[in-house]
């Protein structure tokens, strides 16, 4: 019986190894943006609020609004960085409580409740889809909304994509991501502040 025991508990690590090697190079789960009623951004940072400003101006956003999530906060204001990609401070509803992925999901999905709006694009990070296509569906189980995942990408000067694989710093926020992930997906947001 202890010899079964050791065999089960090796294949078990075996595999949850081999499925974090395999998330760490399948984090971005980014879709195509189609028209919606609002543009969701949890947070900001890492090109997200530069993604937010384009799918604006390039009409995606039937409300021409963007929910951002927080955007001010404890050492945060994003606005600069908003209004530097091109976002009017009238274009942006400000949610200023969120402290996680998952109270950010809980946070945009209430005001939009409250706006009416039934669709969503949700920016943000390509290292960081994977998680909050989690985490916003769950919430979103509540509401049935239809909601669309894009990925937001750093680009160079010369306008080349950099993804989270490209760089030393992404590369880290993307392992880190791996540990978050799992925290997520065993439901531990409930209990700790998991960002």
């Amino acid at each position: 019986m202890k010899k079964w025991l050791k065999q089960l508990a090796v294949l078990i690590v075996l595999f949850w190894s081999w499925h974090a090697v395999w998330l760490y190079f399948n984090l971005d789960v980014g879709e195509t943006p189609v028209l919606s009623d609002v543009i969701i951004v949890p947070e900001g940072g890492d090109g997200r609020e530069d993604q937010a400003g384009r799918l604006l101006h390039d009409g995606y956003s039937l409300s021409d609004r963007i929910i951002v999530s927080p955007l001010y906060g404890e050492n945060i204001n994003l606005l600069p960085h908003y209004q530097n990609a091109g976002v009017r401070e009238d274009q942006i509803i400000a949610e200023n409580e969120a402290t996680s992925t998952y109270t950010n999901a809980v946070k945009t999905l209430n005001l939009m409740e409250e706006n009416g709006w039934s669709s969503a694009l949700v920016v943000t990070s390509d290292y960081h889809t994977r998680r909050t296509r989690m985490i916003y569906e769950r919430v979103n189980r509540h509401y049935d909304f239809n909601l669309t995942y894009i990925s937001a990408y750093v680009y160079t000067n010369e306008g080349e994509v950099i993804t989270y694989l490209d760089t030393p710093g992404l590369r880290s926020a993307g392992r880190r991501e791996i540990y978050k992930y799992y925290g997520y997906l065993f439901g531990l947001y409930h209990f700790l502040d998991l960002d």
